[in-house]
């Protein structure tokens, strides 16, 4: 299937590499761009606008999981209802209730407020409460995309910041101790789908060729994504190695189980 995206930056290139770093393509990625808008300086910095392009990749579809066949016993017993089991829900489908603040109220609102007031950028933040605990800011806009940076390391840095901010009380004199999530544009979820694509384009290509394939670094989160989309694919496994912030995944065939030879 294919998947389309549309990305700014400053320059081309560097709304091209915003662009690939949502879709999660790597090196060997084939991706097609079309330029939609040139950036522009505008006069003594206003009017400025980004450049703009839209990029398109093929990803794999998500394989189909076997189904086990049943026993001839099972077959003829009688079927039993299933029980009813509470879905998961993905970060995707939380259940956010927009809330209304006034300004002092909530700090971390404030500090993303004005952070966009200060860069100067076509972008709205809105601050909702979710259903799971917690508060989320969503930042929308036609130069969001410009606080992702690298594979979410910027909109991590700002989810971090905004978080600190509680720290000092608000103009009520309390402090919000409940943890703040930062999010642009559904990147977060849109991440998760170009990893789990990853994965299997990875797991495919360790398949086919027998051998070793080690990601680029990721933080923990992302990792996770990697791990539960290639358990469940037959004949690869994974494992994390390095530290800190150099943690890459490797996937490899679980005949080869030697997890540390690194192609």
């Amino acid at each position: 299937m294919k998947r389309e995206i549309i990305a700014t930056g400053k320059d081309i290139q560097e709304a091209q590499a915003n662009a690939a770093t949502l879709l999660g393509a790597s090196e060997t990625d084939t991706i097609e761009y079309e330029v939609l808008d040139f950036p522009t300086k505008g006069f003594l910095g206003i009017g400025a606008k980004p450049a703009k392009v839209k990029a398109t990749i093929e990803l794999p579809d998500a394989p189909q999981r076997p189904r086990r066949q049943k026993k001839n016993d099972e077959a003829k017993a009688p079927k039993e209802p299933a029980p009813t089991r509470e879905p998961m829900k993905t970060e995707a489908e939380v259940i956010l209730t927009k809330i209304e603040v006034a300004e002092g109220e909530d700090r971390s609102f404030d500090f993303v407020n004005r952070l966009i007031a200060n860069l100067g950028i076509n972008a709205n933040a809105t601050l909702y409460r979710q259903d799971e605990g917690g508060r989320r800011i969503c930042i929308d806009g036609e130069d969001a995309g410009m606080l992702i940076g690298h594979h979410g390391e910027t909109l991590d840095a700002l989810q971090y910041l905004s978080n600190l901010a509680c720290s000092k009380k608000n103009i009520n004199g309390e402090r919000l101790h409940d943890h703040v999530t930062v999010d642009i544009e559904g990147y977060r979820a849109k991440r998760e789908d170009t990893l789990r694509a990853l994965a299997r384009r990875m797991a495919a290509k360790a398949l086919k060729n027998n051998r070793n394939v080690m990601l680029e670094p990721m933080n923990a989160y992302e990792r996770r994504i990697i791990h539960s989309e290639v358990q469940g694919i037959a004949g690869v496994s994974t494992n994390s190695v390095g530290s800190d912030n150099n943690r890459k995944v490797v996937i490899y065939p679980v005949d080869k189980a030697v997890a540390d030879e690194h192609v």
